[in-house]
């Protein structure tokens, strides 16, 4: 995304709004909050396919407009005094904006049109209110949405050709196992951060190679090093050991099995066995096609190569030491 000073201006001002919900102690500043960083977004999604990204900023902002609807509703009637009414309509509020099954597919509809840069803004940033709404309200209605959630995304993951609607039923997976946690704050933290930075990772090699579906995985003429990159951080995003994305998997896994949830913590494992099987063979793909690479690519620089993958992998020990402290 070519920064200029308008989209500048706007980026900032959704990260205000993102700040301003997260930090807010009552309902209306939260809504405010979500409502700036709404208005700033849209913008934001306008590329140079005029007619895709206008039809994907309109279908964003029906969706996101119902979902505040229904936020100020709740905020009446918790005012009433209708606690179950309340309960439902803002979990319900919150797991649109989330995207969690069966509200997921907004953003299957507009992903396609979006510039990678945007995309990751999408599935990481603006995540982040309607998690801390969802962390505070502390819904038992659930449960339900989540095993929804990690059965039709890992099924649909495996099927998929398009790389940003693989990246959006990840989100969704990767989105469900954060909720399943959601009374334990520092989990959260450390799972939504591992999970941007992964995110990141694997958008900015895709915007590199300007992939947008898998079949173009397995043939480029990238480097070797380029593909063992993808291979490591496709790893990480799947939940395979020793890389960063396992460890937080496990974190959740473990807080689950504390609290005695084994129906959900076998869900969680068929599953991520779907996703890491998705990955796992795109990955190996990747690295085993035979390809023609040009000779003044061994002299490129490789750095922020190797950070990448180092990340990824050396990582872990880390965030398991944070976890003893914490």
């Amino acid at each position: 995304m070519f920064f200029n000073s308008t989209k500048l201006m706007l980026t900032n001002t959704m990260m205000i709004g993102v700040i301003m919900t997260i930090c807010s102690n009552n309902w209306v500043s939260m809504w405010m909050g979500m409502e700036i960083s709404l208005i700033s977004f849209i913008p934001l999604m306008n590329s140079n396919k005029i007619n895709s990204s206008s039809e994907s900023m309109i279908k964003y902002f029906i969706i996101q407009s119902i979902s505040s609807t229904m936020l100020l509703f709740s905020v009446i009637c918790m005012l009433i005094g209708v606690s179950m009414m309340n309960e439902i309509i803002l979990t319900t509020a919150m797991m649109i904006k989330m995207g969690l099954v069966p509200f997921h597919n907004w953003i299957l509809l507009i992903i396609e049109h979006l510039e990678y840069s945007i995309v990751l803004i999408l599935l990481t940033i603006l995540k982040l209110p309607p998690i801390s709404i969802t962390y505070q309200i502390n819904s038992k209605f659930l449960l339900m949405p989540i095993i929804l959630s990690l059965i039709v995304s890992s099924i649909c993951c495996v099927n998929q050709s398009s790389i940003r609607k693989t990246l959006a039923y990840s989100s969704i997976f990767n989105m469900s196992l954060m909720i399943s946690s959601i009374n334990k704050l520092s989990l959260i933290i450390s799972f939504i951060s591992v999970y941007s930075i992964n995110m990141a990772f694997l958008v900015m090699l895709f915007s590199t190679m300007k992939m947008n579906f898998i079949n173009q995985i397995l043939f480029n003429e990238y480097s070797t090093w380029m593909k063992l990159n993808i291979w490591i951080n496709m790893l990480s995003m799947s939940g395979f050991p020793p890389t960063l994305g396992f460890v937080t998997k496990m974190m959740v896994i473990q807080e689950m099995v504390k609290i005695n949830e084994l129906i959900l913590v076998t869900i969680m494992i068929m599953t991520s066995l779907l996703v890491l099987f998705f990955y796992t063979r795109l990955a190996f793909s990747s690295m085993m096609i035979s390809y023609s690479f040009k000779k003044w690519e061994f002299l490129m620089k490789t750095n922020s190569k190797y950070f990448m993958m180092m990340m990824s992998i050396l990582m872990s020990p880390f965030i398991l030491t944070l976890k003893m402290v914490f």
